[in-house]
Formats: structure tokens, C-alpha cells, sequence
């Protein structure tokens, strides 16, 4: 809304809910009412720019080659004040010393930079007021929003708040592999990974966050070291026409090891001197550190045989050993076979017209996960003060309990596929049906308070990992490569479609739903998929001659009606919430490529059918308490005079109900990727010294077509959990790139 749709609302708000409308009283600025206002996202996001320069040489004798590459990247954010840089070398070698023996080395090296958004800012760029200027009449900024629900100047945040990054990475690969006799080798890796992470943050006093504290200054620091030592010996042999083997047997070793630090200080007299000297802040904060430890070891071995090029026979076994599990249960043993048929090579198929090859598979297995953090399965011990006669003195409490049979999860998949060529492989098809039952998963479980492992300063129950419930996943997968046209005029297209059904099938004795917070949508029950939704049914509006059903504090005409499923003529969260499943139907990309005398043009398009968002942004907006700024969709809410809507009145009740209101279809179709360029003729170059020369255009996201209402339909809020997947709670979205550039071969 502009400032004075604001305005009326937040008069209809006040009115509605018996109070009279009123604005707070400010100083050093004034509040607009009668105008547009400030919009705050056109003020905070822009359009930035990308580049990316990269220089790659290669070189070699019969026995050395080099190869060493350049690269430098620049992206600023699409929010002000945020930007991205990345510098990083490459060198790859590999060496024949003798016969026998060859070495190669592949070492990588960067350097990361970046100024990161504050927390939650795309939320408070859609929600503060428009009546509120950026700044103030002596030109300083507006610190705060003055309502009731306070916002700190989203603009002051952006542009003076302090948040970056820093990160040099080490990735190092060396190898020797050693010929004993001919089909026998054996190959010796070593790798390190080495990552200096730093973090330098500071809250200026002249923002509303740091004003409270007279600025606050962090720095901190994270050292990983992941090192990994592979060893495999690998047998190659073709016993007379018809039989072939291939055998690998080896043993690898991983450890990670993580160092932090954090130093904290407050009350500055000056911003002049931000993270730069933490000494100088009279309130002195609790520093911190860390060390996380863990390894994995694993036995592993292969076998492939073949029979006359027809009959293929895969077998592997590993056996992993994880430092995160309890003792007797750090191991977990995964087989798998597969099994093909390459129909094709059989002599009866050369009969068989336009179908020109042919391969059904067929495969079993199971793999392990141990993707949880370290010291799970031990008891521990958290640091508490505690004041005895005035004085503060340091003190442990049990913090969680051990669980000596926490283990690995499992999942086992069953695979069956074919590869079909046509019409001489101009059509090549891959078709596979999958079956994925995941057990044993690592889920946490909340321990009784009465167990007195309760978080104190929280005041809620410790929480432990268990190995507790099952979940399946099964679909299937289409890829159809395609030359339409061949010749001078190229045309190939590349078709890809999944379509994938996820089921929870268990959750551990006795429990059927798994709600991970009251105030989110996201619920994990039996029978339904992961990142389900449990939400209000919402039932028109509260009409005059109809019994108020609502939680919410309005419950006069106008207000929002919801569903009485269980009939007790009440609306609880026991008794009248419904579970919506949050299943995508299918997802696909269509890429096609066309070329003709050196211009190239690739296309691709992708697609997500059926999959839902719960917009929180929405929510907020729709909340109609005139405290922030609010959707468009108010212009039709309901009042005396204007009773034909579904958009409720304005009320100052600033809890949101979540409901399947705010459920959204987030299918889209979107143009991913579409680029053009031109490859220069080599006649041509060859009278200025160039090998190749390439000049090309292209897009990135140009367009979306989608009923989603929100930035994006492809973010979620949540990263990759699956519980808390398909929530929209002011995601940074996807962005729209134009790129140019050009490629050049000395």
C-alpha cells in the first residue's frame, strides 16, 4: 500500500477494534498520510551487476602435462550494500616417472569476500509502514519505525550495519598409481581441504540495533581441516573373447577437524573504529570457542563382470565406521548388485527395425547417512553461572543423555531401467523406476522436562537424537536426448522428467506427528510427505446471522470465519486443524539447441508442477492491524458498506492464524537459461594468431509464469529440511541476470 491507503486502513483498524485512530508522536521528521510515501522495496533492492573473467593455459611434454587456471568473480547482490567476490587459481599436473608409476597433483586455491544482508531484511522491506520517510529533516536516517510492531529502518540497516565474510580455501589431491603387472594397479590418494573462515560484524550506534548497546562489534573465526586418504588396488582382465572382470578392493580414512572463536564488545563512543578494535567497548561480552572432531573409516569392494558384452553383473559391499555413533554401532555395512542386459548385442536383435540399441537394468541396495553433528550419542555438559551470595561462579548441568545405540541411518533403493536407442540413436531414451525406504532415521526427540535436562535459559526440554521411523520415496525418471535435424542447421533437444512420491511411513512406538514449532506451518505425520502443512480451514467471513468460529480476537461481522471440523462449536488447535500434503507432481527441463555456420543458440526451460508455498509474507500483510505496511488485497476488505469480499475486516489483532488461506499453488514454468552466441571461423583467426574466438549473450530467469503471489516460487525458507520445506518466510529470491562476454583460445 502507499502511505494514504495505509493510513485508512490503520483508521479502520482502530475504528473497528473501539479505539480511536491515532499516529505516534515523532520529532525530527513527519509521517505522510495523504501521499504515497516511502516505498521501501524500490529504496532497498536495485539492479546490480556480474562479471566473471576467467584464464586457463595448458602445457606438456610425452610425459608431463600442466594445466593452470584463473578466475575472477563479481556479483553484487540485488540488495544494496551486498556483493559477492571470488578470486582462485588452479593447477592440475600429471606426470608419467616411470613405466609404472604416475603421479599426478591437482591443487586449488581461493578467496572469498563477501558483505552480507541483515537478518530478515526482505521481511522488514515489505513490512514497514510507507507513512515513515528513510530520513529525517536534517537529512540523518529515520532509526525506527515509531508503531507498534518496530521496525528498524530497513535502508539504515542495509547501508550502515557491517556483516562480512572471508574465506580462504586450500583443496589439494595427490595421487600415485603404480602398475604391478598388466590388468594390476594400485592407486594411493591423499587430499586435504583446508578452510579459514572470518567474520567481521558490526551495529553502527546510528542504527536502531546498535543504538541500544552504543554499537556492538564481532569478530569471529572457523578453521576446518578435512584430510582424506584413499588406497585401492583394482584388477582388469579379459579372459579369452567373452569374458571381462574388473575388481576393486580399498580402504579409506576421513577426518574434520573445526576450530572457533568469538570475541563480543559493546559501548563504543564512535563508529569510527567498527570491528577494529574490540577493546575500546566498555561492556565487555562473554567470548566463546569450539572444537568439533570427527572421522570415518571404510572398507570397500567391487566386482564387474561381463559376459560376450550382453550380460553385465555389478556387485559392491562398503563398510563404513563413523566417530558420531554410539560405541558397538560406529559400523554400518551397505551391499548392492546390479544386474544388465544389453538386449541389443543379442544376435535375434539384429532383426528388430529403427530400434537401433537396447539395455534393461536392473539394481538393489543400501547406503548409510551420518549427517548429524558430532557427540550425539554422549552424554553432555553445558556451561551455567550461578549466583551464590552475590557473586558469580561458574557451573556445569547435564545438558543431554547418552544414547549408546544411536547408529546409522539406512536407506535401501531397488532400481529398475532401461536405455533404448532409435532410428540410429538420433532418439536416445533412459527410463527408471526407483523404490527408496529410508529407516533407522536420525531425527531429535524432546527429553521430559522432569528429567531435569530441561534448557534453563530457555525454558524448554533438551532435545537427543534417535534412530526412530521410516520414510519412502518412489518415481520415475525420463531423459530423452534427441537430434531432430543434423547437418549445416543443427537441432538437438533434451528432455528430463521426474516425478517422485515421498511418504512418511513411521515416526518411532507411539507417535503419530511431529510438529517442530507452534508458530510454522510444518507438521511431519504418518501416511502424509514431508513438508506437509497442519492449518486452519478458513470458512468465508463472520456474517450477522451467523455464530462467530474464529481464534481470532475479532469475531464481529467482517471477521474471518474458519471451519468447526470436530462440531463443538469451537476453534482449537486440538480439534479444528487439517493436515494439506505438500506433494510436487513432477518436475522437467526441455533443452534445445540450435546451430548453424557458427551461431548457437541453447535454450532451457524448467518446470515444477503441483507443489505448494505457505506465504508468511502474505500473512503479515493480510494481518490488517495498520501497525505495518499491508498487501494491496486490503483495498477490498470487508467494511458495513462493502460486505461482497473474502478479504476481512481490519482489526488490531497482530497474531496471525495460520491457515489454508495462505497455502499457495507455487507450480511455474520458468525460462532458466537462454544464451546466443558466435563462433568466429578459423580462417579467419588464424591471420590474427587465435586458435578460437566466441561471443555470446545470454539470460538467466528472464522469465516466470506462476499463481504464486510471492518473490519467488522456487525459494524456501528453510534451506534443505524436509520437514520445513515449502515455507516462503521472506526468502532471498532468485534473481534475473544478463550476461555478455567473450571466450578467447591463444
Amino acid at each position: 500500500m502507499n502511505a494514504r491507503e495505509w493510513w485508512l486502513l490503520r483508521k479502520d483498524a482502530a475504528t473497528n477494534s473501539g479505539k480511536t485512530p491515532t499516529l505516534p508522536s515523532v520529532s525530527g521528521y513527519t509521517l505522510d498520510t495523504t501521499g504515497v510515501g516511502t516505498d521501501w522495496q524500490a529504496a532497498g533492492f536495485r539492479k546490480a551487476s556480474q562479471q566473471s573473467h576467467s584464464l586457463s593455459i595448458s602445457s606438456g611434454s610425452d610425459k608431463t602435462r600442466l594445466g593452470i587456471s584463473f578466475n575472477y568473480f563479481k556479483q553484487d547482490g540485488v540488495l544494496q550494500n551486498t556483493d559477492f567476490k571470488r578470486i582462485s587459481a588452479r593447477v592440475n599436473i600429471d606426470h608419467n616417472y616411470s613405466k609404472n608409476l604416475r603421479l599426478s597433483a591437482s591443487i586449488t586455491g581461493s578467496n572469498t569476500k563477501a558483505n552480507v544482508a541483515p537478518a530478515a531484511i526482505v521481511g522488514a522491506l515489505i513490512l514497514t509502514p510507507p507513512a515513515l520517510p528513510v530520513y529525517q529533516d536534517n537529512g540523518t536516517f529515520v532509526k525506527n519505525s515509531p508503531f507498534e510492531t518496530v521496525y528498524a529502518n530497513p535502508i539504515n540497516s542495509l547501508l550502515n550495519q557491517i556483516n562480512q565474510t572471508s574465506t580462504n580455501r586450500f583443496l589439494g589431491n595427490f595421487s600415485a598409481e603404480y602398475t604391478f603387472s598388466k590388468g594390476l594397479k594400485g592407486k594411493v590418494l591423499v587430499g586435504a581441504d583446508v578452510v579459514d573462515n572470518k567474520q567481521n560484524r558490526y551495529l553502527p550506534i546510528a542504527t536502531y540495533e546498535g543504538s541500544s548497546l552504543n554499537g556492538d562489534a564481532l569478530v569471529g573465526s572457523i578453521f576446518t581441516t578435512n584430510w582424506l586418504n584413499e588406497n585401492t588396488l583394482s584388477y582388469d582382465k579379459q579372459f579369452g573373447s567373452k569374458h571381462a572382470l574388473n575388481a576393486v578392493v580399498g580402504f579409506t580414512a576421513q577426518q574434520s577437524k573445526t576450530r572457533g572463536a568469538v570475541a563480543e564488545a559493546a559501548g563504543f563512543t564512535s563508529d569510527a573504529l567498527t570491528f577494529n578494535n574490540l577493546g575500546t567497548g566498555i561492556t565487555n561480552r562473554t567470548p566463546g570457542s569450539s572444537a568439533i572432531d570427527w572421522s570415518l573409516a571404510s572398507y570397500l569392494g567391487r566386482i564387474n563382470y561381463a559376459y560376450d558384452e550382453r550380460y553385465l553383473f555389478t556387485a559392491t559391499f562398503r563398510a563404513d565406521g563413523s566417530s558420531k555413533f554410539g560405541d558397538g554401532n560406529k559400523w554400518g555395512y551397505f551391499p548392492s548388485a546390479a544386474l544388465g542386459w544389453n538386449v541389443s548385442n543379442e544376435k535375434f536383435f539384429s532383426e528388430v527395425r529403427h530400434v537401433s540399441s537396447l539395455k534393461l537394468r536392473l539394481s538393489a541396495g543400501s547406503t548409510g547417512n551420518q549427517n548429524i553433528p558430532p557427540y550425539q550419542s554422549l552424554a553432555q555438559l553445558t556451561y551455567y553461572p550461578y549466583n551464590f551470595s552475590g557473586s558469580t561462579v561458574s557451573g556445569y548441568a547435564p545438558s543431554t543423555v547418552a544414547n549408546k545405540n544411536l547408529s546409522w541411518e539406512k536407506t535401501f533403493q531397488v532400481d529398475a531401467g532401461l536405455d533404448v536407442g532409435l532410428l540410429n540413436e538420433r532418439i536416445h531414451l533412459t527410463a527408471d523406476y526407483y523404490y527408496k525406504k529410508t529407516t533407522d532415521l536420525l531425527l531429535t526427540r524432546t527429553v521430559p522436562g522432569t528429567s531435569g535436562l530441561s534448557d534453563v535459559y530457555n525454558g524448554q526440554g533438551s532435545t537427543t537424537y534417535q534412530n526412530v521411523g521410516a520414510v519412502s520415496n518412489q518415481g520415475i525418471e525420463l531423459n530423452i536426448n534427441s537430434r531432430n535435424i543434423t547437418g549445416p542447421f543443427k537441432w538437438t533437444t533434451i528432455l528430463i522428467y521426474a516425478k517422485n512420491t515421498n511418504k512418511i511411513l513411521s515416526l518411532g512406538d507411539g507417535v503419530d506427528q511431529y510438529i517442530p514449532s507452534s508458530s510454522a506451518p510444518s507438521i511431519a505425520k504418518v501416511g502424509h510427505p514431508l513438508g506437509s502443512f497442519i492449518v486452519y480451514q478458513t470458512d468465508g467471513l463472520i456474517q450477522k446471522d451467523t455464530k462467530p468460529l474464529t481464534p481470532q480476537a475479532n469475531n464481529k461481522p467482517g471477521g474471518q470465519q474458519y471451519k468447526d471440523l470436530n462440531g463443538d462449536g469451537l476453534i482449537t488447535q486440538a480439534g479444528d486443524r487439517i493436515v494439506i500434503d505438500n506433494q510436487i507432481k513432477f518436475t522437467a527441463g526441455l533443452t534445445n539447441t540450435f546451430s548453424y555456420k557458427g551461431f548457437d543458440l541453447s535454450v532451457f526451460f524448467q518446470a515444477s508442477v503441483g507443489g505448494k508455498l505457505y506465504n508468511v509474507n502474505r500473512a503479515n500483510l493480510e494481518l490488517a492491524t495498520g501497525y505495518t505496511n499491508a498487501s494491496k488485497v486490503l483495498l477490498d476488505r470487508w467494511t458495513p458498506t462493502h460486505t461482497n469480499t473474502d478479504v476481512k475486516a481490519a482489526y488490531q489483532d497482530p497474531a496471525i492464524t495460520i491457515s489454508d488461506r495462505f497455502i499457495e499453488d507455487a507450480t511455474y514454468y520458468r525460462l532458466k537459461n537462454a544464451s546466443f552466441g558466435y563462433t568466429v571461423p578459423k580462417a579467419v583467426l588464424t591471420r590474427v594468431g587465435l586458435q578460437a574466438l566466441r561471443l555470446y549473450v545470454s539470460a538467466q530467469n528472464p522469465v516466470t509464469w506462476t499463481k504464486y503471489t510471492g518473490f519467488d516460487p522456487e525459494v524456501s525458507s528453510s534451506g534443505q529440511s524436509l520437514i520445513n520445506r515449502g515455507v516462503d518466510d521472506g526468502a532471498y529470491p532468485n534473481s534475473k541476470t544478463y550476461l555478455a562476454g567473450l571466450s578467447i583460445t591463444f
